[in-house]
């Protein structure tokens, strides 16, 4: 028979790699899924190599890709929102009623979509500040907090929540599972709201909006549309911290390539549904006017099409 893991890391690019690496260096059975076999095949040869703030980190988790996955016991899901269905779906048949499913993506509406795509499953959502930069398969960089807020969807999975919670904090991940989950989820939102969609038009990153005065008011403007749908939606969101934090990414990660702006360069899809367009939805549910996040998301649905676009041209 073969072995349960405890951890299935779904999507294992920088971030989903360093929980995986972790979790597994604390004890745990991890496998990471891989889309393309390649990556699977480095990372089950070499494993991982994981440069963070305590220094050079080596972990062995099994690698494989979604064909071959095994049954675990929570399933932790890191890929992009645009994917979540399809990756879900790569993989449930290898799971059991039992799995726990756990999103720490970024974006809204992640735990919805989540229970949506694996039904009477238990669903837990949250989010993480954790950085990190996917140097090659198997080697990434990630240097600062590892603040992580995780509860679950339905409130009457609460104390599951926390032993997943225990699992991570093992793992070395200062996880809370004592605050309203939303908050947490909507204050990295609003922030990414605010930001992603103008680097990702501008083709640069945060210093430039901040040197463009008029942007930066625009910025602050697209995170306020944000924050009052946060509030109508029932989020106890510090809009001060938020604007705050615009005003150090600006100053403080000048040079920084935002996932959407890499997204663009690379002219993959982005994950503006789950973000600008998430505003756009509750807005007109809530009746607020929304007008930034409106544009913000129809130029980001524009810039993306705009390859095959020109290609039509050839």
């Amino acid at each position: 028979m073969t072995e349960l893991y405890d951890y299935t890391i779904l999507g294992a690019g920088a971030v989903g790699s360093v929980f995986g690496g972790l979790l597994a260096n604390a004890g745990f059975r991890v496998q990471l899924v891989n889309r393309t076999a390649s990556s699977a095949e480095a990372v089950q040869t070499n494993g991982l190599e994981l440069e963070l703030d305590q220094g050079l980190i080596r972990a062995h988790p099994d690698a494989t890709t979604p064909e071959r996955v095994g049954n675990s016991r929570v399933v932790m899901i890191f890929t992009k929102t645009n994917q979540t269905a399809s990756a879900i779906a790569g993989v449930a048949s290898a799971m059991s009623p039992e799995t726990d499913w756990v999103t720490l993506q970024n974006g809204l509406g992640n735990g919805k979509a989540v229970k949506d795509a694996v039904g009477a499953a238990r669903v837990f959502h949250g989010v993480t500040m954790l950085p990190a930069t996917l140097v090659r398969p198997g080697q990434i960089v990630s240097h600062g907090t590892h603040q992580t807020w995780l509860g679950p969807l339905d409130a009457a999975d609460q104390s599951r929540a926390q032993e997943i919670c225990m699992d991570l904090a093992k793992a070395g991940f200062e996880t809370d599972c004592s605050d309203p989950v939303l908050t947490p989820i909507w204050q990295k939102a609003c922030f990414n709201i605010a930001m992603n969609a103008a680097n990702a038009l501008i083709g640069a990153g945060p210093g430039l909006i901040g040197d463009t005065p008029e942007l930066m008011k625009q910025v602050h403007a697209i995170a306020d549309e944000a924050l009052a749908v946060a509030r109508a939606d029932g989020a106890v969101v510090d809009g001060d911290k938020v604007h705050a934090l615009i005003e150090y990414a600006c100053a403080k990660h000048r040079y920084h390539k935002p996932s959407m702006l890499q997204d663009v360069l690379a002219e993959r899809s982005t994950e503006i549904d789950s973000l600008n367009g998430h505003i756009v939805r509750r807005s007109e549910a809530l009746d607020l006017a929304a007008p930034l996040n409106r544009l913000m998301h129809a130029l980001i649905l524009a810039k993306q099409a705009a390859p095959a676009f020109w290609k039509e041209q050839a």
